[in-house]
């Protein structure tokens, strides 16, 4: 899965790899597929499918953006066990949690606060996308903040590069946002 052309790849130095994680149903696949409309330069021939199915593996997305390129590594969700087989090679970490329901954000925290606390991964950068704000029956926006803490996180690892960003993996809103925070931290070479 890539949505790169071939030159744009020689022309432009990659960046490398952006770990792309979330619990199953979070909407990464469909993330990636409104990225991957995004970033070609095709107009698209029809509408987006928003049917998908539980990422069961790994999947690569070649991301042309602000003049950057990078690959973006999706893992599914059922394969939680295998997450940290990629956090050695990636440059950050971008977590998808649905915040459509207390349980879904619930699971998400928990994965969310060992990804931070993970050895491998303290020095990265690392971007919580918290999708389906736009719903009308969203969690209530103290309730994502209590649960997730960002600024407390902040506060507590000044060094550390961590943000989080509203985001509709359906409607594709956010997303530009989640590319130039990406690409803002990526080496320039």
């Amino acid at each position: 899965m890539g949505c790169c052309s071939g030159n744009s790849r020689s022309v432009l130095p990659h960046g490398g790899e952006i770990l792309l994680l979330g619990c199953e149903g979070a909407g990464k696949t469909l993330l990636c597929r409104h990225l991957q409309r995004m970033t070609s330069r095709k107009p698209p021939a029809a509408a987006l499918d928003t049917n998908t199915q539980p990422s069961i593996g790994v999947e690569l997305l070649d991301v042309a953006h602000a003049r950057r390129v990078f690959s973006l590594r999706e893992v599914g969700g059922a394969m939680q066990p295998v997450w940290p087989r990629y956090f050695d090679n990636c440059r950050m970490v971008v977590f998808v949690a649905d915040t459509s329901s207390a349980r879904a954000a619930g699971d998400a925290v928990v994965e969310w606060h060992g990804l931070l606390a993970a050895e491998a991964l303290r020095e990265k950068p690392a971007l919580l996308l918290l999708n389906q704000r736009d719903r009308a029956d969203a969690l209530p926006e103290a309730t994502v903040g209590a649960l997730f803490r960002i600024p407390e996180l902040q506060a507590a690892h000044p060094a550390r590069d961590i943000d989080a960003m509203d985001v509709s993996a359906l409607t594709g809103l956010g997303l530009q946002e989640m590319l130039g925070w990406i690409a803002k931290r990526l080496p320039e070479s």
